[in-house]
């Protein structure tokens, strides 16, 4: 009887390591899942620069979602030129998201240029549109590994959610000398979705609409 209910303690002793081994191993797995996401979002934007300063065409279109960082970059253009012109509206009301969505043809000839592969490592690397604007605006540092800087430089820059990851560049530099760049996360891969321009460029490029109204 004695040996049966040692058995059966020892029975219960291995019924409870069992569930917290398994419970330990879960969170193992996830924080190592969890921090391969984190690295996988740096080494993006690491890869992204190094494609920039080679002028790799090709690796730059398979770090880019193209038709997405056109939809930003029109919108941007679009809602500049409406404060330029006296029609800005409420920024996030119905009225200003309808206007930017009906405005973005007149946007189209110049996104199209700017959002080429070739103009937009030029971009990306000086902060101009020499093939895009008339009149020529001060460069600024572009995406470069110098730019990022060190990862530590890059974590206190830089926010990263559920999918999307976004950084400063350079990362240590006011708005106006700086870009804003998003990442997004699908099919498993990084790819630049969104640019947020630098005032001074948003301007030119309105201007640049207004002038090819005329």
């Amino acid at each position: 009887m004695k040996l049966l209910l040692d058995g059966l303690q020892q029975h219960q002793v291995d019924l409870g390591v069992a569930p917290m081994r398994l419970t330990a191993g879960v969170g193992v797995a996830l924080i190592a899942l969890w921090l391969a996401y984190v690295a996988s979002a740096y080494l993006a934007a690491y890869r992204l620069a190094d494609v920039v300063q080679t002028g790799d065409v090709t690796g730059l279109s398979e770090r880019v979602d193209f038709p997405a960082l056109r939809r930003s970059i029109s919108a941007q253009i679009v809602r500049k030129y409406l404060q330029l012109t006296g029609k800005d509206l409420r920024p996030g009301s119905i009225a200003e998201q309808f206007a930017v969505g009906v405005g973005a043809a007149i946007a189209d000839p110049i996104v199209a240029k700017l959002v080429s592969p070739e103009a937009l490592i030029e971009f990306l690397q000086n902060g101009t549109a020499s093939g895009v604007l008339q009149d020529r605006i001060a460069p600024m540092q572009g995406l470069s590994a110098e730019a990022l800087g060190s990862v530590w430089r890059i974590l206190v820059n830089s926010e990263l959610g559920i999918a999307r990851f976004l950084i400063n560049v350079p990362v240590d530099k006011p708005a106006t000398e700086s870009f804003r760049l998003q990442f997004c996360f699908a099919a498993w891969k990084w790819r630049l979705c969104r640019v947020e321009l630098p005032e001074p460029l948003q301007i030119a490029l309105a201007q640049e609409v207004i002038r090819n109204q005329k």
